[in-house]
């Protein structure tokens, strides 16, 4: 009986192994396209003089679109596995558990394609236009400050800034999913949060990119949800004694 379980394993593995391969070779196919989707966010008629970009290495344009496209099928890919994994528990489950566990997945894929729609409409737009402004032409007495920014670069701050509001919005999602259990163990949030801390940013160097400033936001923003729930947690406790 294990052997047909292990078996099926093996061809959900395989199958999800091809399925990346297409996914990465359709995407490297349409690797213009997929780099003008990219670099239309920070279109803005405002900077218009100051976005484009150079290279400085004869391979970096291929590189870029080996990045790009190994990013996306990697995006892709995530919803894949976990439609996999689904479908193979979903034989030894209850009615009750499969219904459970199949709105979990959808609520997922739509919390998943809701944020890159978010991301990709306000949060990445706002924050180039953001640290753009820094980097606008000034001319103080004689030094002049002129962005030129680099195709890679660009690619690696996109997927930084992805990374970082992507990590805070699943430990948000997270933290609501099980705001009953932190309720009832509310003690326990308190008498544990160094422990928490230290999670965190051991979390946050393993999922960010080797930078310490997305490190540090990172970290810092899952302390703050984590104390804003924690508040939530007291108001609410506080408000139903009064009830």
């Amino acid at each position: 009986m294990i052997y047909k379980y292990l078996s099926e394993i093996k061809y959900r593995i395989f199958f999800s192994l091809l399925a990346w391969s297409f996914i990465m070779l359709n995407c490297y196919f349409f690797k213009e396209a997929l780099l003008y989707v990219f670099i239309k966010l920070s279109l803005n008629q405002n900077y218009t003089n100051l976005l484009y970009f150079i290279t400085t290495d004869v391979t970096e344009v291929f590189i870029v679109y080996i990045h790009l496209s190994y990013f996306v099928a990697n995006q892709i890919i995530i919803l894949f596995l976990g439609y996999q994994f689904f479908v193979f528990l979903s034989t030894g489950l209850y009615p009750f558990e499969y219904s459970y566990f199949k709105t979990i997945f959808v609520t997922i894929t739509f919390c998943w394609i809701s944020f890159i729609f978010i991301f990709n409409t306000f949060i990445f737009p706002a924050s180039w236009f953001f640290f753009l402004e820094f980097q606008k032409f000034l001319s103080i007495q004689n030094l002049t400050f002129y962005f030129e920014a680099k195709l890679n670069e660009y690619i690696t701050f996109y997927k930084s800034v992805y990374y970082l509001f992507n990590t805070i919005f699943y430990i948000t999602i997270i933290f609501f999913a099980f705001l009953d259990l932190f309720k009832a163990n509310l003690l326990i949030l308190n008498k544990f949060r160094k422990t928490f801390y230290f999670f965190f940013f051991c979390f946050a160097t393993f999922v960010t990119p080797p930078d310490v400033i997305y490190q540090l936001l990172t970290s810092i923003c899952m302390v703050i949800i984590y104390e804003l729930i924690t508040i939530y947690i007291i108001f609410i406790s506080e408000l139903l004694k009064i009830k």
